[in-house]
């Protein structure tokens, strides 16, 4: 196919660098925490519907351009669905034509045109549409921003079917491929192009953009990470292979066993010495706060405390945390961070986007995760009188094991659920994962069943048997002799 002289500057090997420099340059590419119409809250954010200049748009027409001709797609016409592709169309049509062969350009209307010569019975493209007449076996492409729930795509194409004859659509053409699932978890762009046969091309997608910025001066590297974090936890199976999964560290790593005490109690006193009189025992892992310490007397000073005795980590557990909106997981990692915890426990039983977004802002604030989806007592599954479905339970340690986290509560007095669960996790790719299983002594549990199905890396949550204790040394000493 002949190239126009403005093609020429978008040669297969560049125009999707020169089309990463143009967002930047008009300012449609910007890092920095936006609302996106999913309510998430985004760390970049792309607009490549909204250029208002003849020069911007016809670099966007030849950009356009450019992926049509990679692409290697056959067509007859460009078409735009109204309103934010009709420019696309027009200036994608343009940048495609030569003396040699113009191309045509259509675009649809969002009310039916009632007069003139659309009025013909016969004419219904006329009425509907603006731009070339789409004869019988037409081949057209279609072009436009982005593509998030697919509804305009979608409306375009059925109308295209009922007033048209025959025509196919061979590609659609969008400016920016976030590779991000949708609310439903599903990739929209495979949904889209598997239930219309309709293959999908970006000019780039999200993870062009970090290869092409990464490195670059004058680009902040830190906000750059900070979009791989979110694609780690949002992104399409497609977008987690090509940026590479990065598989959390364990949160424990003095022994590969460990008992963690679940720090329960009611007085600031009492914790201290907890933490003074176990702190030098190897096979303690760390230290569990809830949201008695929490509440009572604030994370910050809670933390202090410990710090006077111990560099081992930190993990509170809000006992339930991930169990709000979306929204409000940003402040939860904020104020963990600020308060000097390490590690948070989350049970996201309020849904798979809450979960994802509990996860990535825990990420995004250098907090390591631990999820649980089973929990140690009666009654909480469907299947024994609860609330929470099997399937609910296996969708959190999934789609937290897709995210990259690697540690995962599991209920210790039920050791066929932490096999069950061990291997969930495993066949999402966490070859090793770390497991942290309360639920012994006090409620039935045993250390040594569980050891047995719980892998390499386990860790033991322990409480009122530590904290009660007359000794809680000499208890915690007990209880590391048989992890």
């Amino acid at each position: 196919m002949f190239l126009s002289s403005l093609l020429e500057d978008y040669i297969m090997e560049t125009y999707k660098a020169e089309f990463i420099d143009f967002l930047i340059q008009a300012g449609a590419l910007a890092f920095g925490d936006r609302s996106l119409k999913s309510k998430r809250l985004s760390p970049y954010f792309v607009n490549v519907g909204d250029f208002s200049t003849g020069n911007a748009a016809r670099r966007l027409g030849a950009a356009f351009a450019a992926a049509v001709v990679a692409s290697g797609v056959t067509y007859d016409a460009v078409f735009g669905p109204a309103y934010k592709g009709v420019p696309l169309a027009i200036n994608t049509a343009s940048a495609l034509s030569t003396d040699e062969k113009d191309i045509p350009f259509v675009f649809d209307r969002k009310e039916a045109k009632d007069h003139g010569e659309a009025t013909s019975k016969d004419n219904l493209q006329k009425a509907m549409l603006v731009g070339t007449q789409l004869k019988k076996g037409s081949r057209f492409i279609m072009v436009d921003d982005v593509l998030t729930t697919a509804q305009t795509k979608d409306e375009a194409l059925d109308l295209l079917a009922r007033i048209t004859e025959e025509t196919q659509c061979t590609g659609l053409f969008i400016g920016v491929d976030r590779q991000e699932v949708g609310l439903d978890g599903k990739n929209a762009v495979t949904e889209f192009s598997t239930r219309r046969n309709v293959p999908v091309h970006s000019i780039v997608n999200a993870h062009d953009i970090y290869e092409h910025l990464r490195g670059r001066e004058g680009i902040d590297q830190t906000a750059l990470e900070r979009m791989r974090t979110y694609l780690r936890v949002y992104g399409t199976d497609e977008a987690r292979a090509q940026f590479g999964i990065t598989l959390e560290k364990r949160v424990v790593t003095s022994a590969d066993r460990t008992v963690i005490p679940a720090c329960d109690m009611r007085t600031l006193e009492q914790f201290e010495e907890l933490v003074k009189t176990t702190a030098d025992i190897d096979k303690i892992g760390g230290y569990k706060l809830g949201f008695n310490l929490g509440l009572r007397y604030g994370l910050p000073q809670v933390v202090r405390i410990a710090r006077k005795y111990t560099d081992k980590p930190l993990i509170y557990d809000h006992q339930k945390a991930g169990t709000d909106i979306p929204d409000t997981g940003k402040e939860f990692a904020i104020l963990c961070q600020e308060a000097g915890i390490d590690t948070v426990i989350l049970f996201p039983q309020a849904g798979p986007e809450t979960q994802r977004a509990w996860i990535y802002h825990a990420l995004d604030r250098g907090l390591k995760v631990i999820v649980g989806g089973e929990m140690t007592h009666n009654c909480y599954k469907t299947t024994d009188g609860g609330y929470i479905t099997p399937e609910g339970i296996e969708q959190m340690y999934r789609i937290a094991a897709r995210a990259g986290v690697t540690n995962f509560v599991v209920p210790g007095n039920k050791p066929e659920a932490v096999k069950h669960w061990r291997e969930i996790v495993q066949s999402e790719g966490i070859v090793i994962p770390t497991l942290y299983a309360p639920g012994f002594v006090a409620q039935g549990g045993k250390i040594s069943d569980t050891g047995k199905v719980a892998g390499d890396f386990w860790n033991a949550i322990v409480g009122r048997d530590i904290i009660n204790a007359p000794d809680m040394r000499a208890a915690a000493l007990q209880l590391t002799s048989q992890i």
